[in-house]
């Protein structure tokens, strides 16, 4: 029997809520509308929210999750981002140590990366922002939670035969010729006024050395990493009075370098003042997270310099959204350029020009 996956979410009917999610509801489902969710949402894949009426009356909702409905699908499947989710919410979310939604279906088929995903609607959970960006004690907490993540995991990926890793020469050079450098120029031309000094040169010479700073970034000891650890993959619900960090959009969940995860969430999440703030802080808090948990061999200094390195690394998620990416909505170009703004910042106040050849 195939698979059981959908091209648009639309397609979600009854006889498939039916089909999947009989178990969970505990009574047959009698109709189903799906809407989709609001701007911003679905730059790299599609999400719905499909509300189901009970044979009994009662209603219930879950999120579906498909392929993207816009020209960046090609590049989510050559990444491979919808293989990784589903394989992390079958095999890896019920041991990760970071708060996620429940997985009340995955199936993916092989050849194509065609996926449909059911997970738990967390109803009225706050969302986060990442234009609005957060502040110091949410950033504090995403350190602590990526500490977590990374600590449980931390040189042990060669337990999971399904994981997939980010340093692999071939992606590196599809991202480097595909991603990064076709979006350098065009980024520059759109946003000239945010590469003060020599940023524009430090960026060129960012894509022209890319392949050989992802190395350099990911090499060492190999933890699970979310790989799109941002404010906008987070459900951010009040519990006992504090606000919880619940990580969604899995899609890159990869073996990686922890820093990779810091760097990602600091540059792209955080205005500059917050990140400068509390970045030193924060990351030692992190680092003594992976020592607690058993890291070995693994110093502070060197952490810094990871976390550096992969500044430098992160900085294609900006000139992809900005020069090479279709953006989807006036929301996601808004984000490429304060996202831009912030990890330009990142660059220069943590002297990552120092670390190219």
């Amino acid at each position: 029997m195939g698979a059981l996956v959908l091209q648009s979410a639309s397609e979600f009917t009854t006889e498939i809520a039916n089909q999947t999610l009989a178990d969970w509801a505990g009574e047959a489902i009698t109709k189903v509308d799906v809407s989709p969710l609001g701007e911003g949402v679905g730059l790299m894949s599609s999400i719905a929210r499909a509300d189901l009426t009970l044979a009994s009356g009662a209603s219930r909702s879950v999120i579906v999750k498909v392929i993207a409905q816009t020209e960046n699908v090609g590049i989510s499947k050559e990444l491979n981002f919808y293989s990784n989710e589903v394989n992390f919410y079958r095999y890896l979310a019920a041991s990760c140590p970071v708060p996620v939604p429940a997985c009340l279906f995955a199936d993916i088929d092989a050849d194509t990366q065609d996926f449909l995903l059911i997970l738990e609607d967390m109803g009225d959970a706050a969302a986060g922002d990442q234009i609005a960006g957060c502040d110091e004690a949410l950033m504090k907490q995403a350190f602590f939670r990526a500490g977590q993540l990374h600590g449980r995991y931390w040189d042990k990926t060669e337990q999971f035969d399904w994981l997939r890793y980010q340093n692999v020469p071939a992606l590196n050079q599809f991202r480097r010729d595909a991603i990064f450098i076709p979006g350098v120029k065009p980024t520059i031309d759109m946003f000239p006024h945010h590469f003060r000094g020599n940023l524009a040169e430090v960026v060129e010479k960012i894509g022209d050395q890319f392949v050989q700073i992802f190395e350099r970034a990911m090499s060492g000891p190999q933890t699970v990493i979310h790989g799109d650890y941002r404010i906008d993959n987070m459900l951010l619900p009040e519990r006992n009075g504090q606000v919880e960090i619940v990580a969604v959009d899995w899609q890159n969940t990869t073996g990686g370098k922890g820093p990779h995860d810091l760097a990602y969430f600091a540059s792209q999440s955080c205005e500059p003042a917050v990140r400068r703030a509390q970045e030193m802080s924060a990351l030692r808090d992190y680092h003594q997270i992976l020592i607690d948990e058993g890291a070995k061999n693994y110093s502070f200094d060197q952490c810094l310099e990871d976390y550096r390195l992969n500044l430098l690394i992160t900085m294609i998620t900006p000139i992809a959204i900005c020069g090479t990416l279709d953006a989807g909505n006036d929301r996601g170009m808004s984000l490429g350029e304060v996202i831009l703004v912030r990890s330009l910042d990142a660059l220069e106040v943590m002297e990552c020009a120092d670390l190219l050849a």
